[in-house]
């Protein structure tokens, strides 16, 4: 840095600013992709589904989990001014690629949404290209100018940085793919009184139609005649009647609208919803019934959703031995409603008390418990209480490392130790 030229203090300031702003949005960006890892593992095969392109789940979820992690920390590592050099080449290369693809998406309008901040915040395809501009047009002025101006901890504490960083958008990822995210942006978050919702009457006038596209070609179904996975979700329609600005989810038994009676308005429902059938996993069949007994001797009710048809709900029954109903809905709502393959929504008096997948339930715990219901009301998790817990952790010790760093300590040690070698 030495044989580069001192900026004016103002020059400074501006560098500052760019650096906040710009890693703000990566870190934003980064944040809900990793808190909802789920959602954007579907949206990038959203993206694949219409290039025509098939990858294994596996490679999908890697990759958005790569992307995540790297938008978040190098949002972090920008605006911390840490690497200055290597971040903003980093983050200037991941434009290069990303500004032509969004002005394919603006042009081709492949899908309606580029799902840059996840259900965070939604952006038109427009929207989304003009703002990568501006990404852009600040990322070369931080390759000039970026180097010249200070950053919050010495180089050699940077690593260190980079380390508590990597394993908080580590967490929140896991905590996302395995459990639910901690912080749901979508229609039916946690508290949402679904019963109510289901069970409107405003809705139940409109008829719908459910358009589905696949190899470039889209088709309209009505509810009883979805098609499989092969084919992508599009939109929904109002064939007739009157259709309010609620949240879609729609419940059928054999082609007939059962919405308004899933959820029972009093008392304990478990919801055990499958958006993906073909990718289900019978294993857990057993915890579920574990759970639907203690569910039904309290008096409560038990629901199977499925996103399949009448003939795959009637397949469900009989692998899982369900002595409960088995609904169907379209894959695309019950995504929205859970992640995971196989999820369950408990309610209170239609409210949702929480949200979580099987394999985030422990087996043991369940058959260790009593025979009624109270082990599903101690299953909730405050997600957003967790998400403030590990944040401010994180925090702290990123404080602890910036004091020790301010008062010299560490290069103390630092020389130190090269002295006892």
């Amino acid at each position: 840095m030495s044989g580069l030229k001192q900026l004016s203090p103002l020059s400074q300031a501006g560098v500052w600013a760019l650096r906040l702003t710009v890693g703000a949005v990566f870190v934003l960006s980064g944040f809900a992709k990793a808190d909802d890892l789920w959602g954007f593992v579907f949206k990038i095969e959203e993206y694949l589904q219409v290039w025509g392109i098939v990858q294994p789940r596996s490679l999908v979820i890697a990759a958005a989990m790569f992307i995540a992690s790297f938008e978040f920390i190098a949002g972090v590592m920008l605006a911390a001014g840490c690497y200055r050099r290597t971040v903003v080449w980093l983050l200037t290369l991941m434009m290069g690629v990303m500004l032509p693809l969004t002005a394919y998406i603006w042009a081709a309008d492949p899908v309606s949404d580029c799902g840059c901040f996840g259900e965070m915040l939604r952006l038109s395809n427009a929207a989304t290209f003009f703002k990568n501009v501006a990404l852009m047009a600040a990322l070369v002025v931080l390759l000039i100018y970026n180097r010249r101006v200070g950053c919050l901890f010495g180089p050699y504490i940077q690593w260190l940085v980079l380390l508590v960083v990597s394993v908080y958008v580590s967490v929140v990822a896991f905590i996302g793919y395995t459990v639910q995210p901690m912080v749901d942006f979508r229609p039916f978050p946690v508290g949402t009184d679904l019963g109510g919702l289901l069970a409107e009457e405003d809705e139940a006038v409109a008829e719908f139609e459910f358009v589905y596209e696949k190899d470039g070609v889209r088709h309209a179904y009505d509810i009883g005649s979805l098609p499989d996975s092969t084919w992508t979700f599009v939109e929904r329609r109002v064939v007739a009647g009157k259709v309010d600005n609620r949240p879609e989810l729609v419940v059928t038994d054999h082609d007939e609208d059962v919405s308004a009676y899933v959820v029972e308005p009093e008392g304990g429902t478990l919801l055990v919803v499958i958006p993906e059938y073909d990718r289900a996993d019978v294993s857990f069949t057993y915890l579920v019934n574990e759970l639907a007994d203690r569910v039904k001797n309290s008096g409560g009710s038990v629901v199977a959703i499925i996103g399949a048809g009448g003939r795959q709900a009637a397949e469900w029954t009989d692998l899982s031995m369900a002595d409960y109903p088995v609904y169907s809905a379209d894959p695309t709502q019950l995504k929205v409603l859970v992640r995971g393959a196989i999820s369950l929504v408990w309610l209170r008096d239609g409210v949702i008390q929480w949200k979580r997948t099987a394999a985030s339930i422990d087996a043991d715990y369940v058959e260790a418990s009593e025979a009624d219901d109270t082990v599903l009301d101690s299953l909730a998790l405050e997600g957003v209480a967790r998400l403030w817990q590990i944040t401010l952790v994180v925090l702290a010790v990123l404080a602890v490392l910036f004091m020790l760093d301010r008062s010299g300590r560490l290069l103390k040690w630092r020389r130190q130790l090269r002295r006892q070698v």
